[in-house]
Formats: C-alpha cells, structure tokens, sequence
C-alpha cells in the first residue's frame, strides 16, 4: 500500500487522511519507511477536490435544493441557480461558504452577489460554478447546472376532444381567453414522454404532444385522443339500394356519430346478425338486417358495442326533405327556427318528397310523414345524441330522417331510403352593452377589475347581473352559466391565487348581440412586501440578551399595506411597519460589512440580512426590497435583571420607552419586589409622556402646599405627586373615601383596572365579554369590582398571557412594567431614550 500527503492542504482533509494512516497502520500493514520506495509512478497528491461532488445546495433563494444534484436545472427567469453548500469528496466534506463561490457567464467569472443579478434574466444555457479553496486559489472544483425553457406556455391548450375515427386527428388549439390560436408553422408530433417524433398527426388513441414554434416561442401542448366508445356513439347505417355482400362493405357505409367512419377491420367485429330470412351472417337479401358492431379483440382504439339496423331496398325514395312549404334536398338547406319570434320547432312539419319519376305536370305526387317517417336528432355542437325536446334550446342539430321500408304487395319490391336535415335555432338576442353588468363590491366595475392576494377568495366580491329585452332579470343556472377560468384557461371555482382570471358568461336560453364584453377579468396581484423597505432593527427587543453568543436573526418587518397597496401610517405619519410571516421568506445570508458570516455576535455591530420568498410564496407575494440592517446592543440597564429571566425584554423595553427609571441613585429595579401605589401611578403617567407632555400649569401647584392631587393623604410635595395629580384630573386613579393609600401595595387586578382607566381616558377602551375570564385557570380571584377591566386587559394579551390572573396577588415591579409594554409598546409622547 502507498500513500501520498500533499505538504499544502486543508486542516479536514489532513485530519481524515492522518486517520486513516492510524487505521492502515494499525493493521500491520509496512511502516511509513517503506512506503518512500520509488516505484516509478508518479502518483498526484489527493485534495479535498478528488471525486468530489455536490452533496448540498441550495436554489440562490434559500431554498434548499433534492434529488440529483449532478445535473441540477432551473427554469428561465426564476432567479434561481446552483448555490453548492457542502462539497464531498473521496477523502473529505468540505463546507462551502459564499466567498468560495464564482460563476462563470458572458465569458468571465463572477462572484455570487452578481450573480444574483443576473441570473434573474439568465438566458437558457449551461453554467459552471467553481468552489475555491479559501486558502489556495490553485485548489478548486467546477459543476454545471443549466438554465431551461418551461416547456410549457400557459394557457394555450387544445380545442375540444379529439375521438379515434381512423383518420389522423390533426389538434387545433385556444389561447387563454378560448379565442382560437393559429399555428402557421410546421407541427411535429411525439408521445408523452418526447419520444417518436413525426410531422404526421397521431391517428390511434393515445396521449401526445404537439411541437411548435410561433414568434420566439416554443410551444409543447399535450393532448389525447381518446377511445372510440360504441355504446355512447351515434352509429347509422342508412337504407342503401346498394348490395352489401360482406364486412367491408358494412364498414364503408357506417357512420359514426354523423361522421362516415374511416375504421380499420381490425377495429370492429361483427358479434351477431339477423337479417330479413332468419340469416345469421350478412348476405345480401332485400329485407331489414340488424347487427351487432363490438370492439375487435386486442386492438386499444375503440370500446364497447351497438347496434344499427337498416334496410336493403329495391327502391330509394327519399330524394328531398320538405318543412312545412318549404323544399330542401339532401345536403344543403338550412332550417331556421327563431325563438325570439316565439317559433320552435315542429317535428309534424316534416315530410319526405320522392321526385325520381313520380311527377304529373312537375307536381310532387309521392309524400310521405307522420308514423312513415323515423327521426333522430344530433346536436352538431356537444357532439351527442338527443331528441326532439333539445331543438327547443339554441343550437344546430341534423336530423337523419328515415322513410320506413316497405314491402309493396303489388311490387314485392322494398322502398325507403334516407335524408339530412340542419336544423338551426336560433335563440333570443340580448344587447350585452344594454342588459348586461358586472358588480364589485357592490359598485358598477365595468369589465375588469385589480385587487392584491390577501388569501381570499375574490370571486365572493363580484356579481352579475343579466336582464332580456324588457329588462327582465335573467336567471343564472336557467338562462346562463358563469365560466370561471384561471390564466392558464383552466376552470377553477374560486380566485384566490395571485393571477388574471375571466369570468364569462355562458347564455343558455338566450345569445348575446352586442358589441361589448361578455366576460368580467379580474387580475388578483401579487401582494407587496418590502415596499418603503424592510424596517431596519437592533436586536435590543427581539434577540437575546448580549452574551457574546450568536443572536437569533429578528424576523424581517415589512411596511403595512392597505387593501389598494398603500402605505399605512400611524396618526403621526410614521409607517406602520409589521413581522413577515417567517413561513413566506428564507433567509439567503447574513453580511458584516460586505463579509458573509455564518453568525452575528458581535456587540454593537450591525449586520445585513438578504431574504427570499419561498417557492410557495412566490406566486402570491413580491418582495420589492430585500435586505435589511439590524445592531446587536446588549441588554444591562439594571444589574438585577438577569438577561435569562421572563422579564428581561419587558423590563429593558419599559427602561428605554422612559416608563421605568430604576430605584434612585442606584444601577438597580428589584423586578421581583411588590410596587406601591404611587410607583405604579408613577410608570402610568410616565406612559401618557411624563413631564415632557404635561407642564406644571396644568395642575395646582404653590410653593407651600404642592400640587392639589385630590386627595387627603398625600404630600403635594412627594415625587409622585404630579403624576397623582394627573391621574386624578384625568379619571386614572379614584382612590376612595378621599384618599388614595400611597404607600400601599398594588394588586395585579387594581393595577389592570388603572391600565383600563389610562385607555379610557385615551378613547382606547372596548368593553369585553366577561365569559374571557372563563379560559382562565383562577377567574375566581378576580373581584367583581374588577371583572370588566381585568376581562379587558385578558382579551387584548395586556394580562393572563400564562393562563392565569392572580388577581388578588400583590403585582412586582417586574409584571408592572411587562403589563405596561404589552398594552403600550410605545411611549404615547413618542420619547424614547434615543430621542430625550
């Protein structure tokens, strides 16, 4: 055994080959001394580059990426691309960080930052990505990754269904909106899965896919030619003068569905006849013959079985169709039957003319209707069988209608025969400029309407209105049906996803005349975030204490939009900035400086953080901005509130909004001792903006007596006693029997009832239901004084947060100042002690 250190290399990969000595080693394999032989080969140092591969990645976005990560593709303009993370090799793992990264494009390399750029509108082709050795630019290791098409376009797709009829079934498509869509170039044809390519259309069953190209763009559209079902099918044979003497020519005279049949033998099998004498086979006596068409075994075109009877004549007589006076022969003429002049259509209207020699001075002397007529109705559009009842509903229908054979005594020779008839009716005309409306939000919208995603159902928002002529309203399900498609026209019950949807209407006893629009598009946008930027933070509130550990990265904060995209702001014009759900973004890196680090910790330092939406999010939301700055400070303001504790946060956060000053003259608070009255009236009046929000003159005061606080047992010199004042003055402390126990201890169920006095006195208060206090595990040291406010203070998270209220319980310095921030996070003068 031989083996090689390289004197230049990682400390990794020196650690697992060093083992691996150890382990040859120790299995008596010859000393290091032996393996300096020359052997005359010369043999390369291994790296961590040998046999190395992608083992993780992510999409650039931060999403992390599965499967084979040998042969990784992303589609044009997703913005994603190949971000290695991990790299394994034959004799080391090697983390990959960002500034081991270049990217090779437009004939150069180029770092990550970059490319992100320019990956959003990368054209489709194949890249290399190189993972450098940090401490030796000679060591690295390229991948490749592709950019592709979608190879799909959305919302073209194919027109109607397509049936096996033994002719190649050449697809026709619709764009999005159902209009038709013309390919002028060359189509070439595969199967599902791209294989067996041809410019010949499909003729048997099966699923394909269409290729083509229109302007620069490359279509793909699947499509299915399904199974010919006999039993659901409209099969015909007419009466024929003509001899049928086998199969073929049985084959050659069926009709399918109004359509002459160009099935293959193998298609079909003739599974039972009987003919005019009793004949079990066909043949070719004059009489009516009945027979059985079924599916042939082992063919995958065609299904099921029917049945078709016809005649074979002596003589045709059916040479023209006449409805009512009116003449038309076999295979031009049209019916018009209008509904908006109240005619509907007459089957006892129809008569069959034989003009073949049958005429005395040109007048038609053979006619025959009534029971000697057999009619049977297809309607051309749906492409099924229906009966007479249809033809009183807009539509086109061919009638096949049949003479009855009949034997003649005198002749003992067979008539009949077999004519076509179109039949169109024509519904009622509504101006849809006139008589047709479309409603959102209750308010005339015209024919589209834009409102972002917000995860509901837009649909709910909008309604239609159809009235006729005389401007009766038009019932939706009787007269029309709404058809609700999405952008890739495919029918969908509601609107929620971000995307353009048509909502038409379908006219079922009626047809629209106008010239205006017979459908509603209504555009759900994506909804923004970052727009005014992500707000910028410290981790002072949202991190823990400073350690000199690694601090969690604060969740992005996004400005809050109205319903039409507009920036919120609060009462003094700041922009109401709220949390982005963390489910909707990933976090792409952190920077310190320009540096990309793996952690933030460092005390007063400020770091970027670079997001992404998720894959899932991206459909629905836009992220206008994507970074953000955030400053590691320490907590420390009392050297008594220990970073670990419940209260730390709560207290630091009252500390820096001016509520709480500590005890005087001292870096301490006591969190956990019992407040008095005075103090907790104290942090109220420092809430409404202290001193800087309320002078002097707004209160009595003289030099000898102090300020009038209203009560009979308090010094108007204490260093409560202005705030006492204002309390008073303003309805926050009652007190009772003229006096207010300063020195007291508070309760928790007293002080929520002074929280619920200061928003009383700010129009904040919204009584709420006593049945709150029912979800808590100790409503019953609740005081009924004090039910309301204590219900209050529950339901807006003020108190109660753990499951219980302690009521009676004298409240700590500590829960002061957390009640306070949970009902005020800010101080209402907007002072802090950023801006004193």
């Amino acid at each position: 055994m031989t083996a090689c250190v390289n004197r230049k290399h990682t400390k990794k990969v020196a650690a697992v080959v060093t083992a691996s000595l150890v382990g040859a080693l120790s299995l008596g394999v010859a000393p290091v001394a032996a393996m300096a032989e020359d052997t005359g080969i010369d043999m390369q140092a291994a790296n961590w580059t040998t046999g190395a591969v992608v083992s993780r990645a992510t999409d650039g976005q931060g999403n992390q990426l599965s499967g084979d990560l040998s042969k990784p593709t992303f589609t044009f303009e997703s913005g994603k691309f190949l971000q290695p993370t991990e790299v394994k090799g034959t004799f080391a793992t090697t983390d990959v960080t960002e500034d081991m990264l270049t990217y090779n494009y437009n004939g150069s390399w180029h770092k990550i930052d970059d490319a992100r750029t320019f990956f959003k509108t990368a054209p489709v082709d194949a890249y290399k990505v190189r993972v450098t050795d940090p401490d030796d630019s000679t060591v690295y290791k390229e991948f490749t990754f592709r950019i592709v098409d979608e190879s799909k376009v959305e919302g073209v797709q194919l027109k109607g269904s397509l049936v096996y009829n033994g002719q190649p079934q050449t697809p026709k498509f619709v764009d999005g909106e159902g209009e038709d869509f013309k390919v002028t170039g060359p189509i070439t044809y595969t199967d599902a899965i791209g294989n067996g390519s041809t410019t010949v259309a499909p003729t048997a069953a099966g699923s394909y896919v269409a290729h083509f190209t229109e302007g620069t763009q490359d279509y793909h559209i699947p499509f299915t030619i399904d199974k010919l079902d006999l039993s659901k099918a409209s099969l015909v044979v007419e009466d024929t003068t003509s001899v049928f003497s086998g199969r073929n020519d049985l084959w050659n005279a069926l009709e399918i569905n109004s359509e002459a049949a160009s099935l293959v033998s193998s298609d079909l099998t003739v599974t039972k006849v009987s003919g005019p004498n009793g004949e079990a086979n066909l043949g070719t006596a004059y009489g009516t013959w009945t027979v059985t068409i079924a599916a042939a075994d082992n063919q995958s075109n065609v299904t099921g079985s029917g049945t078709v009877t016809y005649t074979q004549l002596h003589d045709d007589v059916a040479d023209c169709v006449k409805y009512g006076r009116d003449m038309y022969n076999d295979t031009t003429g049209v019916v018009n039957i209008y509904l908006e002049d109240d005619e509907a259509f007459d089957a006892s209207k129809i008569s069959v003319v034989d003009t073949s020699d049958n005429t005395v001075n040109g007048s038609v002397v053979n006619t025959y209707s009534g029971d000697k007529l057999e009619i049977s109705y297809y309607d051309t559009i749906n492409k099924k069988v229906v009966d007479a009842s249809a033809l009183a509903n807009k539509g086109t229908y061919e009638l096949t209608i049949r003479v009855k054979p009949e034997l003649g005594f005198a002749s003992n020779h067979w008539t009949g025969g077999t004519v076509k008839l179109t039949v169109k009716v024509n519904a009622t005309k509504v101006d849809q400029d006139k008589t047709l409306a479309f409603y959102f939000d209750g308010e005339i919208a015209g024919d589209n309407a834009s409102v972002f995603y917000n995860g509901e159902d837009q649909l709910g928002r909008l309604t239609v209105a159809v009235k006729d002529a005389e401007g009766n309203d038009l019932v939706e399900g009787t007269d029309y049906t709404l058809e609700i498609k999405d952008g890739k026209n495919k029918d969908v019950e509601s609107a929620v996803d971000a995307d353009t949807y048509t909502v038409t209407v379908k006219p079922i006893t009626f047809d629209f005349d106008g010239t205006g629009s017979d459908f509603f598009k209504l555009t759900v946008k994506q909804a923004e975030l970052g727009v005014s930027g992500l707000k910028n933070l410290t981790s002072k509130y949202e991190a823990p204490a400073f350690t000199g550990a690694a601090v969690e990265i604060p969740a992005a904060q996004s400005a809050v939009l109205d319903e039409d995209g507009n920036v919120v702001t609060d009462e003094d014009g700041a922009i109401v900035y709220a949390p982005i759900d963390s489910s909707l973004y990933n976090v792409v890196n952190v920077k310190q400086g320009t540096k990309v680090v793996s952690e933030a910790k460092e005390k007063g330092k400020t770091y970027t953080v670079k997001i992404a939406l998720t894959d899932a999010a991206s459909k629905n939301y836009k992220l206008v901005n994507d970074t953000f700055d955030f400053k590691i400070e320490e907590y420390g303001h009392f050297a008594d509130v220990k970073s670990d504790a419940w209260y730390a946060v709560p207290v630091d956060q009252a500390w820096y909004q001016l509520y709480i000053n500590g005890i005087s003259g001292t870096d301490l608070y006591a969190p956990e001792a019992d407040i008095t009255r005075a103090d907790a009236v104290c942090i109220l009046f420092n809430m409404a903006g202290g001193d800087s929000a309320h002078g002097d003159n707004e209160f009595q005061f003289s030099e000898d007596t102090g300020y009038n606080t209203g009560f009979n047992d308090v010094d108007g010199h204490a260093y409560f006693a202005k705030p006492l004042a204002w309390a008073h003055a303003s309805g926050v402390a009652n007190g009772s029997d003229g006096n207010f126990r300063p020195y007291d201890k508070i309760t928790r169920e007293e002080f929520a009832s002074l929280l619920a006095n200061f928003a009383k006195n700010k129009g904040d208060f919204t009584a709420a239901d006593d049945s709150v206090l029912d979800g808590m595990s100790d409503a019953g040291t609740v005081s009924d004084w004090a039910a309301d406010n204590v219900a209050w203070a529950v339901e807006n998270g003020v108190m109660g947060n753990g499951g219980f209220v302690a009521g009676q319980d004298n409240i700590t310095r500590a829960e002061v100042a957390a009640m306070a921030v949970n009902y005020q996070p800010e101080n209402l003068a907007g002072k802090n002690r950023d801006n004193i």
